[in-house]
C-alpha cells in the first residue's frame, strides 16, 4: 500500500505547487527542463536531511530516537567555521570536525547504553546541550569562511550533493541491507532482551548506530555550509523534526524492528518538495487567505507524520486483508 501512497503524495505535491506558483510551459520540452532544474535544486537543498535520515533510520530500527541531530549538525558546522577559509581547511578542520562529530554521536550512545537513560530523554538533553555549545562557540556571530576554501562550494551543488547522497544510499544502503549489522539491529529493535540471549552485542551495536549518525552529521554540515556559505548558532533549528518525519513516512517504525533506507529516501523527497513548494508560494495567501500558505509548514509536517504512523500501523493489516480477498476471489473462480 505504501508503494502507491508515497509516490501518489509526491506527484500530488508537485502538481499542486506547480499550479500554485503559476508556472506555464509553452512546450513539453520547456516543462521537462523546468522540472529537471526544479528537482536538482530540491535534491541539493535536501541533501543534509537525506544524509541524516539514513542514520536516523538505523536508530529507529533499534527502537531508539535521536532528537539531537539538528543541534549536532549545527555544532559540527560551528566547529568547522572556527578554522580559516584556506587550503589548510582540508587537513585541519575536517579531521577535527570528524572527531567531534563521531564523538558527539558516540556520547549519545554511551549515555543510553551505560547509564540506561531512555533515548528520547538522552537526546532531548543533548539537543539542548549541543545547541548551547553552538552559542558558546559562535555567540551572536555568523561566520562564512567556507566559500574561501578551494573546491568546498562543490559540495553545495547538485553534483556534489548527488555524489554524497547517491554513494551513501546506493553503496551504503546495499551493504547495510545485506549485512549482519542490519539483522542484529532489527532484532535489537524487536526485543533487546532476546537479542542479548542470542549473543548480539547490544550495547556495541547501539553505540555504533549513534556514532554513524555523528559521522553523517559531519557530511550534512559540509553540504549545508557549502550551499549556504555561512553558519550561526541558531542554524538548522528544527532539522530533527523534518528528519524524523521523513524516516517515519518512509516506513520505519518508531517502535523498532522494521525499517527501509530506500523508503526513507522517498520520505525525504516528500519533505523536500513540501519545503520548496512552500518557499515558492510565500506571500500567496495575502490576497487569497487570512494567512500566508508558507505558514502551514509545521501543520503539514505534523500531518505527514500522522500519515506515516498510520501507514506503519494499519497499512500492513489492510494489505493482508486485500490479499486474502484476492485469494478468495481466485479460488472461487477456479472452482
Amino acid at each position: 500500500m505504501r508503494k502507491f501512497v508515497l509516490p501518489t503524495l509526491l506527484l500530488a505535491e508537485l502538481a499542486f505547487f506547480t499550479v500554485l506558483s503559476g508556472v506555464s510551459f509553452d512546450s513539453f520540452s520547456d516543462g521537462v527542463q523546468y522540472f529537471q532544474l526544479y528537482l536538482a535544486d530540491v535534491l541539493a537543498q535536501a541533501a543534509p536531511i537525506m544524509l541524516l535520515a539514513f542514520g536516523m533510520t538505523a536508530v529507529l530500527m533499534t527502537a531508539g530516537i535521536d532528537l539531537s541531530v539538528g543541534s549536532m549538525t549545527a555544532l559540527v558546522a560551528c566547529v568547522l567555521a572556527s578554522f580559516p577559509g584556506t587550503a589548510t581547511f582540508w587537513y585541519l578542520a575536517l579531521p577535527v570536525g570528524l572527531a567531534v562529530a563521531v564523538g558527539l554521536g558516540l556520547f549519545n550512545g554511551l549515555l543510553i547504553t551505560q547509564l540506561a537513560i531512555p533515548p528520547i530523554i538522552t537526546t532531548l538533553g543533548t539537543m539542548i546541550f549541543y545547541r548551547g555549545l553552538c552559542f558558546v562557540i559562535m555567540g551572536d556571530q555568523e561566520k562564512a569562511p567556507f566559500l574561501d576554501v578551494p573546491g568546498y562550494e562543490w559540495f553545495g551543488t547538485f553534483t556534489g550533493s548527488a555524489v554524497l547522497v547517491g554513494s551513501l544510499f546506493c553503496l551504503g544502503g546495499i551493504y547495510f541491507g545485506l549485512s549482519r549489522l542490519r539483522r542484529e539491529v532489527l532484532v535489537i529493535g524487536g526485543n533487546h532482551i532476546a537479542a542479548r540471549y542470542a549473543g548480539i552485542p547490544v550495547n556495541l551495536r547501539v553505540c555504533q548506530v549513534y556514532a554513524l549518525v555523528g559521522f553523517l552529521a559531519l557530511l550534512a554540515a559540509i553540504c549545508f555550509t557549502a550551499r549556504n556559505g555561512s553558519v550561526s548558532a541558531s542554524s538548522m533549528t528544527g532539522l530533527e523534526l523534518e528528519v524524523i518525519v521523513a524516516v517515519v513516512l518512509g516506513g520505519t517504525r518508531v517502535e523498532g524492528g522494521k525499517g527501509s533506507v530506500f523508503g526513507t529516501a522517498m520520505g525525504v523527497l516528500l519533505i523536500a518538495v513540501l519545503n520548496e513548494g512552500l518557499r515558492g508560494a510565500s506571500g500567496w495567501g495575502r490576497d487569497n487567505l487570512p494567512f500566508e500558505i508558507s505558514h502551514l509548514r509545521f501543520v503539514l509536517l505534523g500531518t505527514l507524520l500522522m500519515i506515516g504512523v498510520w501507514l506503519n500501523t494499519h497499512a500492513p493489516a489492510i494489505g493482508t486483508r486485500i490479499k486474502q480477498l484476492g485469494n478468495r476471489t481466485t479460488s472461487s473462480k477456479t472452482v
